[in-house]
């Protein structure tokens, strides 16, 4: 019996508690009709009151009228309260560059979600199948999904809630034609333009003729790799709690050697968590990305990998940092100063202004190559500087070192933040840079005991 198999699945991951309102999202689809009728069955047992939800997308013009008059009409019947909001989904999509389907699909969760706020709801409910479960398995597998993407659809994230995620959806028209009721019928359910039609009208009717009960094999499938995620879950969360060594709200940083010793399914797992911990998703991660940072763990150097969606990934000596970065500021223009030595000029585009000063008779105890200022021999420098942004493939030799390094990896060895890394001015003398704005002199040019005369910048 179809409300023996709800009632098992909302008691094997405790969907519903007691006394609760719980908010029901129904589009008129056989589906949402169902779970209305079936929670409206349950009210006494769980002692549940149950408030209707329902989004006019107005993508079927005169269609969508009629669903909206259904529901509330079914609504009614059972004594429900109903809130019905209209939403230009199609104009949304313009405006974001997002598909029909996923603007859809924010618009709804939005609604449901502000409607469940105001009228106190504790869960919110959706009509999802078994079959919804099978065509997301496959749209997955189809794009490229790890074992997370592969465990479907859960039956409760948040407070959304799919009692019905057990269930065929043959046994729910069946059900909904032992009521005498006549659901609403979307046709764009049945347009190839969407992935997930082709899939159920196309794929899913080919890969019965390899096995009849593929949608069956296929559910057993998602539910066996859902306990592979919850225990890989586990033993990811133990491991960063064992790793941990310090997190900012936008910041994970652990242990590196404790996570090269984890197995690699596990090392894996525990770059995707900690991603997600701090962008919040993990919206175009692939695998490649993964592959890299786990080829690179064993990286002696400095290493730094930025990901889709604005989050990085490093690794110095000891530490892996998992870190968000915000969307770096754009500069007015392009800069490009001269000056004398010596002299002074504001720098707009960043804010600062750059003072060159001369020294007479400096000795080597009176320089203090602090953050903000930098000392130079005289005779090394050219007549005439240039102050200018930072270029790609931009190279000095770092004082103390003996070799060239790109100021791209200064910026890294720092901890500069990305959205910072533009404000760093470059002063250049004879084609090559001198002094890394407030950070580093060159070696070439560094004081020495030979020096008589000395050049002091300072950014103000």
């Amino acid at each position: 019996m179809l409300k023996d198999k709800l009632l098992e699945t909302i008691r094997e991951y405790s969907l519903i508690d007691k006394g609760e309102l719980v908010l029901i999202g129904v589009s008129g689809g056989a589906d949402s009709t169902a779970l209305l009728h079936l929670l409206d069955s349950l009210k006494e047992e769980f002692e549940i009151n149950l408030h209707v939800a329902h989004l006019n997308h107005l993508l079927r013009k005169g269609d969508a009228e009629l669903d909206a008059r259904y529901v509330q009409g079914l609504a009614q019947n059972l004594k429900v309260p109903v809130s019905i909001e209209s939403f230009d989904v199609q104009a949304y999509a313009g405006e974001t560059g997002k598909g029909i389907e996923e603007a859809a699909r924010e618009a709804r969760y939005d609604f449901f979600a502000r409607t469940a706020k105001k009228v106190g709801a504790k869960k919110i409910a959706v009509g999802h199948t078994a079959d919804d479960n099978v065509e997301t398995f496959l749209m997955r597998l189809l794009r490229g999904s790890g074992i997370k993407g592969l465990c479907g659809i859960p039956p409760k994230r948040g407070t959304v809630i799919r009692p019905m995620i057990k269930i065929w959806r043959k046994e729910i028209e069946d059900y909904v034609g032992g009521l005498k009721l006549v659901p609403r019928r979307d046709h764009t359910n049945y347009e190839s333009k969407f992935m997930r039609n082709r899939v159920r009208m196309k794929l899913i009717p080919q890969l019965k003729i390899y096995n009849l009960n593929i949608k069956e094999i296929i559910l057993q499938t998602i539910l066996l790799l859902t306990e592979d995620a919850e225990y890989l879950d586990r033993k990811t969360e133990e491991a960063i709690n064992a790793a941990f060594l310090s997190a900012k709200e936008d910041e994970l940083v652990l242990d590196l050697s404790r996570v090269l010793k984890l197995d690699l399914p596990v090392q894996g797992h525990l770059i995707r968590k900690a991603i997600e911990r701090v962008k919040g998703n993990l919206t175009e991660l692939t695998y490649a990305h993964v592959h890299t940072i786990l080829e690179n763990m064993n990286n002696k150097e400095r290493w730094e990998s930025h990901l889709p969606g604005g989050a990085t990934v490093y690794i110095q000596r000891d530490k892996i940092g998992f870190a968000r970065v915000r969307p770096r500021p754009q500069l007015k223009k392009e800069y490009r100063y001269l000056m004398t030595v010596p002299g002074e000029i504001e720098i707009a585009e960043i804010g600062k202004k750059l003072r060159v000063s001369v020294v007479e008779n400096i000795s080597l105890e009176e320089i203090n190559q602090n953050g903000k200022i930098g000392f130079i021999d005289y005779n090394t420098l050219a007549k005439q500087l240039v102050v200018r942004n930072r270029n790609e493939g931009d190279r000095f030799v770092p004082l103390g070192m003996r070799g060239s390094k790109k100021v791209q990896d200064l910026f890294i060895d720092e901890k500069v933040p990305l959205e910072e890394r533009d404000l760093v001015p470059m002063v250049e003398s004879g084609g090559k840079i001198v002094w890394v704005g407030g950070m580093r002199i060159d070696e070439r040019v560094k004081v020495t005991p030979a020096t008589t005369r000395a050049v002091k910048f300072e950014l103000l």
